[in-house]
């Protein structure tokens, strides 16, 4: 082969491959006319910095403190003052709200049941202050001899002077009940067993102003009031009273005097009556003494006491003191006291207006010690612990007399050792929410006695209210009594009385009443008493009336 030959053999091969390539990319769809595109993964490669081996040499730059020249020209600047009125501050013609001083309760309920108050007063005046109320409550039992019935007529004046203030009261109450201890033996009791009291009742004091905390303040006041039962006993009692006071070294004095009389007439029957007569003097100081963590007070107690059997002196020691644990959340106290409480008619019928035989005696409370702590958990709520220890002399209790169905006093002559456990709480939200619970357990070592009849051991309550918008007002009272002992007079033969005693069971007294404000001056009332409906005897032989209810309306004016 030659040279030609092999260039053209070479030359013909290459223009096969052209056409042979061209008619491939014709067919390919991926390859495009003109542009390739080449797919490959891509890693970049940084090539090294090049650094220049010079520090920066800066140049320091130079200031130049600049001086100043000035001139203060002697020319003022003269400025025309620009005067106007400022309006003057008042309050308005902003009036006290208006007083409405009278006020009208009336309903009625089961067991024959009215209940009528008056309350009339005087609205706010800088010089004087009076009012008058009077009330009425009345029922039928089952039956006619446990019928009931209570008036009370009461009116006040307050005089308002520079100097201070000059006050009386008067009071009258009329209570009446039946004796109905008996009431499977009605036989037993009288023709007439009502048992009607009378009560006047005055007072009056003067109290002066203290222009500065350590002026004396002083109080005296005079009271006399008459007690009776028809046919049975007369009392009247008179009493003078004066109370003073001053700060002398920043520590507190105070002393309270007394004198009373106390006259007694007890009808005996046939014309013959017995008349008895006590006095009594008291003259009690003590001192207080105030810290920012604790308070202390100390005193004592005399009592003079004079009747037909003599006269005795009784002192008795008073201190108290109180430590803050937690300021104002916890504070735990201490103290001692005692002191001697006369009974009087008045007193004994009070307690129980069933008491038809009795002897007055004075209970003396010798040596009572006492502590425990009080606090609040928050704003809102409070609550109370404490115990007590006392031995008292003549301790009051009740019997029934099986003959009349009366009751009677009877006393423990010796020295009674009583324990107290107290607790309780208090909370309240407001003007619309309270609750309040309390309780109380004695234990009484009796002497004279067999039990201390007729006293509860356990004793507890609970009270709520909740106001609804300040149109419904809701309120429910628990009282809780326990097991105590009654006790059954009898005489025998021989004239002489024997005492039975008797089972009084616990109960449960549950109280419910709402008011409903229509307006500011008319609402409705309606409230449910015992609604257990128990029968449960507060004195042996003399139970309670059942379920019991009152409706009604009060309108102010």
């Amino acid at each position: 082969m030659n040279k030609f030959t092999l260039h053209f053999f070479l030359w013909c091969s290459m223009v096969l491959l052209g056409i042979n390539k061209i008619a491939a990319q014709s067919n390919d769809s991926l390859i495009k006319d003109n542009q390739i595109d080449v797919i490959k993964n891509f890693k970049p490669v940084l090539s090294e910095a090049i650094k220049i081996p010079v520090n920066p040499n800066p140049e320091t730059p130079s200031f130049v403190k600049p001086e100043f020249t000035y001139s203060i020209p002697t020319r003022t600047f003269t400025a025309n003052p620009t005067l106007y009125t400022i309006k003057p501050l008042s309050l308005g013609t902003m009036l006290l709200p208006k007083l409405k001083g009278n006020y009208i309760r009336a309903g009625f309920g089961n067991y024959f049941m009215p209940v009528g108050e008056i309350y009339v007063n005087t609205v706010r005046n800088k010089d004087y202050q009076a009012g008058f109320f009077f009330k009425h409550l009345s029922g039928n039992g089952d039956q006619n001899y446990n019928n009931f019935s209570n008036n009370t007529l009461y009116g006040y004046a307050n005089k308002f002077t520079a100097k201070g203030t000059l006050g009386t009261d008067w009071y009258y109450h009329r209570n009446a009940v039946n004796l109905y201890g008996s009431p499977n033996d009605v036989t037993k009791l009288s023709a007439d067993p009502k048992l009607a009291y009378n009560l006047i009742d005055g007072k009056t004091n003067f109290q002066n102003h203290a222009k500065d905390s350590k002026d004396l303040v002083y109080k005296i006041e005079a009271n006399y009031y008459h007690f009776s039962r028809e046919n049975a006993f007369k009392e009247n009692d008179f009493q003078a009273k004066a109370r003073i006071a001053q700060l002398n070294a920043n520590i507190p004095f105070e002393l309270n005097t007394t004198f009373r009389l106390n006259n007694n007439n007890l009808y005996l029957g046939n014309g013959n009556s017995l008349n008895y007569q006590r006095i009594f003097f008291d003259l009690n100081p003590q001192l207080f003494m105030i810290g920012t963590d604790f308070y202390l007070q100390g005193g004592f107690i005399s009592t003079i006491s004079s009747d037909s059997a003599g006269g005795k002196f009784h002192f008795f020691p008073k201190a108290e003191g109180g430590y803050t644990i937690i300021p104002k959340k916890l504070i735990v106290f201490a103290g001692l006291t005692g002191g001697l409480n006369p009974n009087t008619f008045r007193t004994i019928n009070t307690l129980n207006p069933f008491v038809t035989d009795l002897a007055l005696r004075n209970t003396i409370h010798k040596i009572e010690i006492y502590g425990g702590v009080k606090g609040e958990i928050s704003p809102q709520t409070s609550f109370y612990l404490s115990s007590s220890s006392t031995s008292i002399e003549n301790l009051v209790t009740f019997a029934t007399i099986d003959s009349n169905a009366a009751q009677m006093v009877l006393y423990d002559n010796g020295n009674v050792k009583r324990t107290s456990l107290a607790a309780g709480i208090q909370h309240h939200v407001g003007d619309k929410f309270r609750l309040g619970f309390h309780t109380q357990f004695h234990s009484y070592a009796t002497t004279t006695l067999a039990k201390a009849f007729s006293l509860p051991l356990l004793e507890s309550k609970l009270n709520m209210g909740y106001n609804i918008g300040d149109k419904f007002l809701v309120k429910l009272d628990l009282f809780y009594w326990g097991e105590r002992s009654g006790a059954i007079v009898t005489e025998n033969a021989d004239l002489s009385k024997k005492i039975i005693s008797q089972k009084l069971d616990p109960f449960v007294d549950l109280n419910f009443g709402i008011d409903y404000r229509y307006s500011k001056n008319f609402s409705a009332f309606i409230q449910i008493n015992n609604i257990a409906n128990g029968r449960y005897q507060r004195f042996a032989n003399y139970p309670v009336y059942g379920i019991n209810f009152l409706g009604g309306f009060t309108f102010t004016f």
